[in-house]
């Protein structure tokens, strides 16, 4: 076959396995594939997520050939019993393998004949004759009688039979793709499962395509990078790439390094979900923490007390719905809580750069804020990176709040997990699936680790895989 496409459809939930077969399958040994092509009337597939099978040239390029054994041209589950290997739904004359279709036996060969023996047996899809997928006229009358019949009927796909695969040997399966439909929540996570089901069996990662069907256009596809699992993996490499960056400024010294280099990294409780709200009483004094990690910036740990997750947005000069708007840095852990404005402690009038501070010894003893000018902030982490006593392991800087409940349009990178914080940012991860239908990849983030090593991802961390 050359044309059109070949798809299994599959109705489980988070437990289904792609390779398996039903029930009905295993006795008839053939496995129930729906046919579309873009000249059909086809409006559904029977389910919103599954894979779709290489056409029967490339997988005999690939030394994975299926056997087709029969066609019919309106959805149909054969029942177990059914003969032929489910080809025979009428008790017709023994077939002649390899091809087991029943209509020949019926005196049913083209389009016309088939309609009037279908009407014949009440329009009942269980008593379709099938049609032979071995002789071109035939398999192309079952594609004329599927357009021949009402809506309802033509909606459906085609049935095509074909031998059943091994459930235990998932490599064998000429899968090119898995795919979801867009215009069905939370399948995305569905076609991710079948994905990393894959993944683990074979060591190879299939792409996920997006599906939708548009009235009396049929079927239109689309890729997506960020939608994949393995998109995790460049995540923690742009990650990794930032933070070797150290470059003092960005875009030729007029904007600061958090533009372009560096990691602003957020350590949140679970009990504060959703998480990517700003909390009331960080809108209150008009600021929210973060960590600005950098291979020389000296943060060796990030802040404890708040359990193992969080987020990391990308660098301030990336793309973004929602600008976010730093407000100022601290070389150290600045006690931002007791900053009426997050930045300038009660009695504080002045900046760092207005008192000349230019050292660690002389901002401890007055915890100044640093304006977030391209000098200033380098300031910030450089006095950090030469001083050897360290009062925290982290250093802090300040965001100004964002608006709440718009987590699809936030800068945001990916979830960490830090420790044992793997459960919880799944919490997370799951949490802002729900909201937005978006795949955000979890990161374990270690900052002791030596540099590019920092920044990993598995994909077994990811509620897919779980």
């Amino acid at each position: 076959m050359c044309s059109g496409l070949i798809v299994r459809a599959l109705s489980g939930g988070a437990s289904q396995q792609f390779a398996a077969l039903t029930t009905e399958e295993v006795q008839t040994q053939s496995v129930n594939l729906a046919f579309v092509r873009g000249d059909l009337r086809t409006s559904s597939l029977g389910a919103t997520a599954g894979f779709i099978l290489a056409d029967g040239f490339t997988a005999a390029g690939w030394q994975k050939p299926y056997d087709v054994r029969c066609v019919y041209p309106f959805a149909v589950t054969p029942p177990g019993t059914s003969g032929s290997h489910g080809c025979d739904l009428l008790n017709s004359a023994p077939p002649v393998p390899p091809d087991w279709s029943s209509c020949a036996a019926n005196g049913v060969t083209d389009a016309t004949a088939w309609i009037a023996h279908f009407l014949s047996n009440g329009q009942n899809v269980l008593r379709q004759c099938s049609l032979s997928a071995h002789i071109t006229p035939q398999f192309y009358a079952a594609i004329q009688a599927h357009e021949q019949a009402t809506d309802a009927l033509a909606q459906t796909p085609l049935s095509l039979l074909i031998a059943a695969w091994n459930p235990a040997a998932p490599a064998d399966i000429p899968i090119q793709a898995f795919y979801y439909d867009v215009d069905t929540p939370g399948q995305l996570l569905q076609a991710q499962r079948y994905q990393m089901q894959y993944f683990t069996a074979t060591g190879k990662w299939m792409p996920i395509l997006r599906v939708r069907f548009a009235p009396g256009q049929g079927m239109s596809f689309g890729f997506d990078e960020t939608e994949q699992l393995d998109e995790g993996f460049g995540v923690a490499e742009r990650l990794t790439k930032r933070y070797a960056d150290t470059s003092p400024d960005c875009d030729g010294g007029t904007k600061a390094a958090y533009y372009c280099d560096g990691v602003l990294i957020r350590v949140v409780a679970i009990r504060d979900m959703p998480i990517w709200n700003p909390r009331a009483d960080y809108i209150a004094r008009d600021g929210v923490s973060f960590s600005y990690m950098r291979a020389d910036a000296k943060v060796t740990s990030l802040i404890t007390g708040r359990g193992g997750t969080g987020f990391i947005v990308k660098e301030f000069g990336a793309p973004s719905a929602q600008t976010l708007v730093m407000k100022c840095a601290f070389p150290d852990d600045a006690g931002t809580g007791g900053r009426p404005d997050s930045c300038l402690s009660p009695g504080q009038t002045l900046y760092c750069d207005a008192l000349g501070i230019t050292t660690y010894v002389a901002w401890r003893g007055i915890r100044c804020p640093f304006r977030v000018t391209p000098a200033q902030f380098e300031l910030s982490v450089t006095l950090r990176r030469d001083y050897s006593g360290l009062a925290y392991p982290w250093n802090e800087q300040t965001i100004k709040p964002w608006p709440p409940n718009i987590p699809e349009k936030l800068p945001l990178e990916a979830f960490i997990n830090v420790g044992e914080g793997g459960a919880d940012a799944r919490v997370v991860q799951q949490g802002y699936f729900n909201v937005t239908g978006r795949f955000l990849p979890i990161i374990r983030v270690n900052p002791a680790a030596a540099t590019g090593q920092i920044f990993t991802y598995m994909p077994a961390d990811q509620i897919a895989a779980n």
